[in-house]
């Protein structure tokens, strides 16, 4: 005998079977902030296990982070803050994999007689992104007002339209007010810097609040081609990218750069001519121009500091030098 299907079991059937097509469609449309990173987090860290333990571990608001204090801390004193913005490499909640190479000079004892400061070091699940960002419809007439660079990745990956629900960058810009309120941050003089994913996060935090950094230096990175580097013309910026990175086109910096020189902006170029992607080290120990290996340094205007060595250039930027 034939088995009968009742009609509220067809009924169900169907239900399931839509419920299961939207789980797909969901799942393979993934927010900006959960594409391209590593497909297994918490690789580790990039630095020695003892450079990881001169960091203090600690947590945020469900965020990881690393900090270190000055060497020989005075708690009525008032110190600078780099806020340090890992890569992709990065990526995870073990609170060690956010430690890249560059974080090694950090806990140098003659880098840290020199330049007294507090650094903190969070870690992100995904992309530092800001919360309620609005990602635009991405039409076929606005893609062709985007460079090349900027086509090709957007065809090679997703943006879905809307807002981001839960940004890592603006959990990372929260936990700066919840350091400057525990410790005595000099407010005038917060920086910050990262590589790669890092590079973009760099970008993201001038663009959502320029007001709040003195300086910022970022490596290999670039920013969403909708965004305007107009908004963060003031913001004094020393930009590395390596000429033949295949993995983040030198283009995405050098088209901030045309655009904040056009208006007039505060920002230094130095392209590492022979370098790929992984410019991280010779960025954050850059020390003057090197002429044999095509490392130049070029300049928005007149209002650039022009000192070479890269640390003396980000310490002496401040707010209220503007």
């Amino acid at each position: 005998m034939k088995c009968q299907l009742s009609l509220p079991g067809i009924f169900a059937k169907k239900i399931l079977f839509v419920c299961a097509c939207l789980v797909v469609s969901v799942c393979s449309a993934q927010s900006p902030d959960q594409q391209d990173i590593p497909r297994v987090p918490n690789k580790g860290a990039g630095v020695s296990e003892e450079i990881v333990k001169a960091f203090e571990s600690h947590e945020f608001d469900g965020m990881p982070y690393r900090l270190l204090l000055p060497a020989d801390f005075e708690p009525t004193r008032k110190y600078p803050l780099i806020v340090s913005l890992h890569g992709g490499a990065g990526v995870g909640d073990d609170n060690k994999s956010n430690l890249r190479n560059w974080c090694a000079t950090f806990v140098d004892t003659d880098w840290r007689a020199k330049y007294p400061c507090i650094v903190v070091v969070p870690q992100a699940p995904g992309r530092w992104l800001i919360t309620g960002e609005e990602i635009p419809v991405l039409s076929e007439s606005l893609k062709k007002t985007y460079s090349a660079a900027w086509q090709k990745r957007i065809e090679e990956r997703h943006y879905p339209p809307g807002p981001i629900m839960d940004g890592s960058l603006t959990k990372a810009l929260k936990l700066i007010d919840h350091l400057s309120r525990e410790f005595n941050v000099d407010t005038k003089r917060v920086y910050v810097l990262g590589h790669s994913m890092g590079g973009f996060g760099t970008w993201n935090a001038i663009w959502a609040e320029p007001q709040r950094f003195a300086a910022a230096t970022p490596s290999s990175g670039g920013m969403l081609p909708w965004k305007d580097p107009a908004e963060f013309k003031n913001v004094p910026i020393w930009a590395f990218h390596g000429g033949l990175d295949q993995k983040v086109p030198t283009d995405f910096t050098r088209e901030i750069f045309a655009r904040l020189r056009q208006v007039g902006g505060n920002v230094k170029f130095t392209e590492l001519k022979n370098l790929g992607h992984g410019t991280a080290q010779d960025a954050f120990s850059f020390n003057g121009d090197r002429l044999e290996k095509g490392y130049v340094t070029q300049y928005s205007s007149e209002k650039c500091d022009k000192t070479e060595n890269v640390w003396d250039w980000l310490f002496a930027q401040r707010l209220d030098k503007r």
